[in-house]
């Protein structure tokens, strides 16, 4: 068995920043608000892991895990 170092077998991935899920987020919010809507926002990163999630007080609670599906398909 060949022992190949490990930057020849590690595949790079992007991650989301703490900063960049922050302002996805308070952008998402910002938003919902200038329409009047109460909304649950999701960010997820390249893997589709959930990176950051906010529920707007008065947000229907049935729709995080759409919010959070969704997040997860994009």
């Amino acid at each position: 068995m060949s022992q190949k170092p490990v930057s020849t077998v590690a595949v790079p991935q992007s991650v989301v920043s703490a900063e960049a899920v922050s302002v996805a987020l308070e952008a998402a919010v910002a938003k919902a608000a200038e329409l009047g809507v109460k909304i649950n926002v999701a960010v997820a990163d390249s893997g589709g892991n959930l990176s950051g999630f906010l529920r707007m007080p008065g947000a229907f609670v049935q729709s995080i895990d759409i919010a959070i599906d969704k997040a997860y398909t994009a």
